[in-house]
């Protein structure tokens, strides 16, 4: 009799057991094979390259006993060569819906650098999301967004950086939606990052999914490595990043038009000397055409030579795009891609301190121009 009344129990336990908050599982996973000319440590030659990135999203939410809305995510992406390398490391956050909007707590991205990222499809992402004075992610953020009103909505972020003020990153953004128009625009500021540098980055650290502390100090205003070159930044620094960008879709057609301002004052890791304010001015323009299962998509970049004070530099470069997309399901595309750079001056790739920011290319060669030939497969699930 005692056994079955704990199976009866356990029975009843298991029918009768409280509900749970909705889990969903979403993400992505991308395949590249690609060319690349002009290879830094190559001697001029070129390079065959692949790329594996899966991104992975477990998004959580409960309706509260107030009709409002908890809303949590975590968010990794396994890559080749690594870049996020624990769980979490993407993003991170607990957030709460309410009829007046959202707020959101803990490690997630810039919504400036999601916008830029989603508009320059079609591979031109690398200059106009990848490179500026703008941030990837705010590590220990706290964001706003409003709710749409007519097709109008805004959002707020703020980074704590060190929670003294001494660091600290802030952007607000805006979109409008209607009549086939999407426009966005965005300004942000980050205070006295240790890292600023010409590469879009996580607010004051080195390590994504982390946001670094800020000291002064060191040699000149930098951190040096065992060989006397600057890895770290420890004198005052602001960087500002304007953007208004605008997509017009109409029937097969779609367009696109945008600007950004980079600005960077103070000690930060680029072709200029410390206590200087260095700009960029960038261009982008697009067209694509749909006709079925396929997608045609071409654009032009226009990074302007770099302006430090009084000095302007003759380091600009013109960048051109192709890509054809063929759909092969619902949640699949094929792709090939081609991007090529066209340097002003031969090396000189704007305030570019590395060769990854420009497809591995040979910073400081005698070559002035840089090709990146790709296919692939982009799969949502």
């Amino acid at each position: 009799m005692f056994k079955r009344v704990l199976i009866a129990t356990a029975v009843s336990a298991m029918f009768a057991a409280p509900a749970f908050a909705d889990v969903t599982i979403s993400g992505s996973a991308e395949m590249d094979l690609m060319y690349k000319t002009n290879q830094a440590g190559t001697d001029g030659k070129g390079k065959v390259a692949e790329e594996i990135a899966v991104v992975i999203n477990v998004d959580g939410s409960d309706k509260l006993d107030s009709g409002d809305k908890l809303k949590w995510r975590i968010a990794q992406k396994v890559a080749t060569p690594d870049r996020y390398d624990s769980f979490g490391q993407r993003e991170a956050w607990i957030g709460y819906e309410t009829k007046f909007g959202e707020v959101r707590f803990g490690n997630q991205f810039s919504n400036q650098y999601l916008e830029l990222d989603g508009f320059a499809s079609s591979g031109q992402g690398n200059l106009w999301a990848d490179f500026g004075s703008q941030q990837v992610q705010y590590a220990n953020g706290v964001s706003y967004f409003s709710p749409k009103f007519s097709g109008f909505s805004f959002a707020g972020q703020y980074d704590l950086g060190n929670g003294r003020n001494s660091a600290r990153a802030m952007e607000l953004t805006a979109n409008y939606t209607g009549y086939g128009f999407n426009v966005s625009a965005g300004a942000s500021e980050a205070k006295n990052s240790k890292y600023a540098s010409s590469a879009s980055m996580v607010f004051g650290g080195n390590k994504w999914g982390h946001s670094g502390d800020f000291t002064k100090g060191g040699v000149n205003g930098f951190e040096l490595d065992k060989d006397g070159n600057p890895v770290g930044v420890l004198g005052e620094n602001k960087l500002r990043t304007y953007n208004i960008d605008a997509a017009y879709k109409t029937g097969a057609f779609d367009f696109k038009a945008g600007y950004k301002r980079n600005e960077w004052n103070g000690n930060v890791i680029l072709n200029s000397g410390a206590g200087e304010k260095t700009t960029v001015d960038q261009f982008l323009v697009a067209a694509g055409y749909t006709m079925g299962k396929n997608n045609f998509n071409l654009g032009y970049q226009r990074v302007q030579d770099s302006k430090t004070d009084a000095t302007k530099y003759d380091d600009g470069m013109n960048v051109i795009n192709a890509q054809y997309n063929y759909t092969l399901s619902k949640n699949t595309v094929a792709f090939a891609q081609v991007r090529h750079h066209m340097l002003d001056t031969a090396g000189q790739a704007s305030v570019m301190t590395g060769a990854s920011q420009l497809d591995g290319f040979a910073l400081g060669s005698d070559k002035k121009n840089s090709t990146r030939l790709l296919v692939g497969t982009w799969t949502a699930f």
